[in-house]
């Protein structure tokens, strides 16, 4: 596989980007939200009869209160990207602080999570075994790039942090908002860390997050090999109470949660509806990825490397 080379582009302070008017909430489009921010989106006037893409802006909750702790998070969010250069990681556009705290980025089609979303309302099949390759090719280049030329760990890996343009044709990772550094071995550094912990979510948590392990560049992997189980089974990880297809809202769920808690940190089994022979290279990649030793699992450009030649085989 040919190294990828990171293009060097010329980057503008965060205080001296294009200056925009921001509308009132209700004539934005939210995109999708998450701890305190919403994601909405600002499609920017024509400029000399030319057509500019729309934006995507992080902005603080309404309901929340504006302090320190986001702004800070959003700032160094912010700074991260404009930092990154990569086809597969969400673009950089704008910055402010100043009336409105809000980071502008590249607007993409839509996120995963809210592909599955559709398909499940829609009672659809699941994804293609083609299209969790390709989530597979461009997310494992993404976390490759993350991985060892940033030297940073993405730290929440789900389908809601991958943007999807058109038909697969582009993926993109998203949600830089709690990155963990990583030393030269990929071992979580604690020592630039400051007082930055591993936060995540934990239905896709690894092993070593639950249990209290090391935390490493594999920590990612194993979190991504549950994202692309989410495109089989359109569902979170460990949301089914059995394999019968119980779920949440079953009348005889348990409130305590503990049957749950205990499946976190675990491999979930095949969805039911998913053939072996069907799926064989989508579901080997995602057993790799879910070993409970945290060695057995791939590096992301080992990943990338299986993927493509899993890719170059299909009829």
């Amino acid at each position: 596989m040919s190294e990828f080379k990171t293009p060097v582009k010329s980057r503008k302070p965060l205080e001296a980007n294009e200056k925009i008017t921001i509308p009132p909430s209700p004539f934005l489009n939210r995109l999708g939200y998450g701890t305190g921010v919403s994601v909405m989106q600002l499609v920017r006037s024509p400029r000399a009869g030319q057509i500019r893409s729309p934006w995507a802006l992080k902005m603080l909750n309404k309901r929340v209160k504006p302090n320190r702790v986001y702004t800070d998070r959003l700032q160094a969010e912010a700074e991260l990207l404009q930092r990154m250069s990569h086809p597969n990681i969400v673009g950089f556009r704008a910055f402010s602080k100043s009336k409105i705290l809000y980071l502008g980025m590249e607007a993409c089609d839509l996120s995963l999570g809210d592909m599955i979303e559709k398909k499940v309302e829609d009672d659809c099949e699941p994804f293609s075994q083609k299209q969790i390759l390709k989530v597979a090719l461009d997310i494992g280049k993404a976390l490759d790039y993350l991985h060892t030329k940033m030297q940073i760990l993405h730290g929440d890996m789900k389908s809601y942090n991958i943007l999807v343009n058109g038909d697969f044709v582009t993926c993109k990772l998203c949600d830089f908002g709690v990155t963990l550094p990583l030393d030269e071995n990929g071992v979580f550094d604690k020592e630039n860390a400051g007082n930055a912990l591993y936060f995540g979510t934990e239905a896709w948590s690894a092993p070593e997050v639950i249990n209290g392990g090391t935390i490493t560049n594999k920590t990612d992997i194993w979190s991504f090999g549950l994202t692309l189980w989410e495109m089989m089974a359109l569902m979170p990880p460990h949301s089914a109470i059995d394999e019968s297809g119980a779920s949440l809202d079953d009348e005889s769920f348990d409130e305590s949660m503990d049957y749950f808690n205990d499946k976190y940190g675990t491999r979930p089994d095949i969805p039911a509806n998913i053939s072996p022979e069907t799926y064989s290279s989508a579901l080997t990649i995602f057993f790799c990825c879910t070993e409970t030793n945290p060695s057995s699992r791939p590096s992301a450009q080992h990943l990338v490397e299986v993927v493509e030649h899993f890719t170059s085989n299909l009829t």
